[in-house]
């Protein structure tokens, strides 16, 4: 059995096109209909929602596949896109699935949520699952504990007014705030049944400068996560991030 993350989602018309917005940004280019299961969405509702990005300027088409459009690929600045960093990244993913045994993950930030960029899988029938443009909390989790201790003052202060409770693990706005500090000084963070009850996670962030592009994480059920396995996926997850900062 696959233990998928769950999902905050909006059920407002502006949440589900923000939704299918993200994924097209993670994926860099998709079909509509890829879109629409990815999303959960009719097909006929996906178009709609593309039409009006496609005209707004924030996706373009060619050859029946949607990308980012000027707007988005122009606000990435000097950074890589995430296009590029999915391409970059897939390697050290594969590695870190390999080394670990478990889902290696890659999340950005996107405003206030966690964004799964991409992902693969472990092998396990019971295993950590997620999906590409999958929107998650900021406040819960390794990987997007690691992407809120190195965001701006202003989205830690707003996400800390938000919390809401996911399971009896999840960090409250107490107690948050010093996980944050020491996040940062250890540039590496372990998280257990924040998100899902009975995982395991392990993550640290990919940095260009003080710019934290994304946060890079291994994570599984807890009952394989032992004291040995640990140990080992803090030493291959660093060396990973450290390949990765070296050609981000």
């Amino acid at each position: 059995m696959v233990r998928n993350a769950p999902s905050p989602g909006g059920r407002t018309s502006l949440a589900r096109a923000l939704r299918v917005l993200a994924v097209v940004i993670a994926r860099g280019e998709a079909r509509a209909d890829e879109l629409a299961r990815d999303v959960e969405l009719p097909v006929s509702t996906v178009y709609r929602y593309l039409r009006d990005l496609r005209e707004a300027g924030f996706v373009t088409d060619r050859d029946g596949g949607f990308r980012p459009g000027e707007l988005v690929a122009g606000s990435m600045g000097g950074r890589p896109t995430r296009t590029e960093l999915r391409r970059l990244a897939r390697p050290t993913l594969e590695r870190l699935a390999a080394e670990s045994g478990e889902t290696a993950l890659m999340v950005v930030r996107n405003g206030a949520h966690a964004l799964c960029l991409d992902q693969v899988e472990s092998h396990h029938a019971m295993r950590m699952a997620f999906r590409v443009g999958q929107v998650l909390p900021l406040y819960a989790g390794a990987a997007s504990r690691v992407l809120l201790a190195f965001a701006p003052e202003e989205v830690r202060v707003a996400v800390l007014r938000e919390i809401d409770p996911i399971t009896p693990a999840t960090p409250d706005a107490g107690s948050l705030p010093g996980r944050l500090e020491t996040t940062r000084a250890m540039g590496i963070v372990t998280s257990r049944s924040e998100l899902v009850p009975g995982a395991i996670a392990i993550a640290t962030p990919v940095l260009s400068g003080d710019d934290c592009l994304c946060a890079i994480a291994v994570a599984g059920p807890e009952r394989r996560g032992d004291a040995a396995w640990q140990r080992r996926v803090k030493a291959v997850i660093a060396e990973a991030r450290c390949d990765l900062e070296a050609l981000v």
